[in-house]
C-alpha cells in the first residue's frame, strides 16, 4: 500500500469530462487518472482550496454525519479494480477505536479525504494496474 495525493483535474480530450488526477510525490511523470462527475469534481476542487459552498455539499453533510456519529475519516483506500473501474473504501475510526470500512467510490472518497485530510492509498496491484506516465504535467 502506498500514499498518494491529488495532483490535480484535467480535463478528458475525448468526452470533455473531468479526469482526477493522482500521484505518489516520489513519481514526477506517473499519474493514477479517473474519470469523475462533474459534481464531484468540484467538491474536490473546493475542498483542495479550503473553500465551501453558501449551503453543505453532499460530502460536506457526509462529514457532518460521521460526526455526529462521534467517528472521523481515518483514511481512503483504493483496493481493487472491478470489470476496468476503480473501487474504494473508507476507514471510519469511532470514539472506541473501533474501525468501520465502508465500500465507496475512488471520487467521493477523495472529496472527503481533502476535506479532512486524511492519508489516500493505494494498494500496489491497483497502483500497478492504473498508473501511467504522463510527462510534463
Amino acid at each position: 500500500m502506498r500514499e498518494i495525493v491529488v495532483a490535480g483535474i484535467a480535463v478528458d480530450e475525448e468526452s470533455g469530462g473531468p479526469v482526477l488526477l493522482l500521484r505518489d510525490p516520489a513519481e514526477k511523470d506517473r499519474f493514477v487518472p479517473l474519470r469523475i462527475g462533474e459534481a464531484e469534481a468540484v467538491s474536490i476542487m473546493l475542498g483542495l482550496r479550503g473553500e465551501s459552498a453558501p449551503r453543505p455539499l453532499t460530502h460536506d453533510l457526509l462529514l457532518a454525519v460521521i460526526a455526529a456519529l462521534e467517528a472521523d475519516l481515518a483514511e481512503v483506500r483504493l483496493n481493487r479494480v472491478e470489470a476496468g473501474v476503480c473501487c474504494a473504501s473508507l476507514r471510519l475510526r469511532r470514539a472506541s477505536g473501533e474501525e468501520v470500512e465502508v465500500d465507496a467510490r475512488p471520487s467521493d472518497s477523495v472529496a472527503l479525504a481533502v476535506r479532512t485530510g486524511s492519508p489516500i492509498l493505494i494498494e500496489e496491484e491497483v497502483y500497478a494496474a492504473l498508473v501511467q506516465e504522463i510527462p510534463g504535467l
